[in-house]
Formats: C-alpha cells, structure tokens, sequence
C-alpha cells in the first residue's frame, strides 16, 4: 500500500517477520481474535475500530497497524503499528499483547522490527511513544526497545488532559544500538 508522509510516498510490505514473530496487515478473518483480545470495548465502538484498521490500508491517512501472530504456533498475540497523530510530528508506536503472552519480549521484539522498517525504508528520523505513568510493562517495553524516556508531557486525549511518559527513539540510536 502506498500513502505520503511529509511529502514521502510510504509503501507499507503486507508482512514483516522476525525470528519468532509475523508481523503483518490485518485480515477480516483476524476479527473473532480481535474481539476477544478488546473485551471491555462494546460490540459497535470495537466494530468501528477494526474496520478503521482495515480501511487504513487504502487510505491517505497514516496509520500503520500490524497483528502480531507467533510463527511456531499461528497464535494472534496482539497488535503494533504506527500512526500519525498530527501534520509534521513525528509517528507515534503502537503495541498491544495479549496478558497471556506477556513477559517473554515479544512486544519489544516487534517494535524492533517495525523500527527498522520506519527507519530503513520509510526513512522516518525519529519515532515517539506516549505511555501511560501507570503502565510499568508499557515503558519498560519502551526502553527495551531502544527508545529514550523524555519526560512527563500533559497531552489532551478526547478533550481531557493528562500526563504521559514521553519516549523517542531516532535513527542514530537504532543504528548505534542494533545494527553491527
């Protein structure tokens, strides 16, 4: 799929992988794992989400969203991407795992690779991830994954402000730290 950002074509591969993961675009037959994984969300607002998902990849907007799917078994982990929160900001990381499969790195090792294709092909210079406080495992994933904690920022979800913890990552530190 094709889409641009700040004036860059993007074109988004259908399947990303790493040693233990496969990471590629959504399909409708994902939906019933997807379901399961947002329970607390209701039927409708869920139901909207996931076709947003499915109609970004023939969209304009920038949105990047990946199932995560465990090679050796073909289990549906969860999800990670990118998407652009506004014109001319930098992309904001995306992840989400299943509580069951917590713990054992996956989510770092998706961002990992998602980092190296932003970087490598989508030429992106920096990636940012907004986290809540209270979520330890989110930004120790953060940090695992190579990305700087910045600070507290007040940022305004749905006309409400709250703090997040402000990690970024550029391309000389995904090179300096992974690439030999």
């Amino acid at each position: 799929m094709k889409n641009s950002y700040n004036n860059i074509m993007i074109i988004t591969p259908s399947t990303l992988k790493t040693k233990r993961l496969m990471i590629r675009q959504f399909t409708q037959e994902d939906f019933d794992n997807v379901v399961s994984f947002m329970e607390g969300m209701t039927s409708t607002s869920f139901n909207r989400l996931f076709k947003i998902i499915i109609d970004s990849y023939q969209c304009q907007e920038i949105v990047i969203s990946y199932a995560l799917i465990l090679k050796s078994t073909g289990d549906f982990l969860g999800f990670c991407g990118l998407i652009t929160l506004e014109d001319n900001m930098p992309m904001e990381c995306y992840y989400f795992l299943r509580p069951e499969y917590w713990g054992n790195g996956y989510a770092i090792e998706s961002l990992r690779k998602i980092f190296e294709y932003a970087f490598s092909e989508l030429k992106l210079d920096k990636i940012v991830a907004y986290i809540d406080q209270g979520n330890t495992r989110g930004w120790k994933v953060a940090e695992r994954s190579g990305m700087k904690y910045m600070g507290i920022i007040l940022r305004k979800d749905a006309n409400l402000k709250k703090k997040s913890m402000f990690f970024l990552i550029d391309k000389n530190d995904y090179y300096n730290q992974f690439q030999i």
